[in-house]
């Protein structure tokens, strides 16, 4: 009777211990997880803190801030200018619809963030230097030129930021 019972104490003592460094390791499990998502969300919240032209890697995002900008320096954007954008992205980017519109998109929120393409230009046209050979760079200049007639003649500060962007593309080539 007296092994019965001392095997049943060692039995209950080690389920103890067992299920104390189960709990031990289950909470260090979430101390790691813990610790791993602040590291993930400072990292984030860095991102997300850089103004977006800072980030840019895509010439397709860089030049669709350049051509909302260049619609935005009319007032408001129209819807007729919009579709112009789209349109413009469709036929050089050879892109889906729903990434037009998610450019376009991008590209508001960007000029929204910077007020002015023009204080920007060399952040934004980083990647296009980078990345877009001589004659993608000329047809970047006509689809500005496309957008800036849309609704008529061209204002000032429309032909003042093509021709700086022009300007700086022929100086990197």
């Amino acid at each position: 009777m007296h092994f019965i019972i001392a095997l049943l104490g060692l039995i209950a003592g080690a389920t103890f211990w067992l299920y104390r460094i189960k709990r031990g390791a289950d909470a260090g499990r979430e101390v790691y997880d813990e610790v791993k998502g602040a590291v993930r969300r400072g990292q984030w919240s860095r991102k997300a803190d850089a103004r977006l032209i800072e980030t840019l890697s895509d010439p397709r995002e860089a030049a669709a801030i350049l051509m909302v900008q260049i619609a935005s320096y009319d007032g408001e954007v129209t819807a007729s200018q919009k579709a112009r954008i789209e349109a413009v992205m469709l036929d050089n980017f050879r892109c889906a619809p729903d990434e037009a519109q998610g450019l376009y998109s991008f590209g508001r929120m960007a000029v929204g963030q910077i007020n002015d393409a023009a204080n920007s230009l060399r952040h934004i046209l980083r990647p296009i230097q980078q990345k877009l050979d001589a004659t993608e760079k000329a047809d970047l200049i006509e689809m500005l030129h496309a957008i800036a007639e849309v609704e008529g003649e061209p204002n000032d500060r429309q032909r003042q930021l093509v021709a700086a962007v022009n300007r700086a593309l022929l100086t990197q080539d």
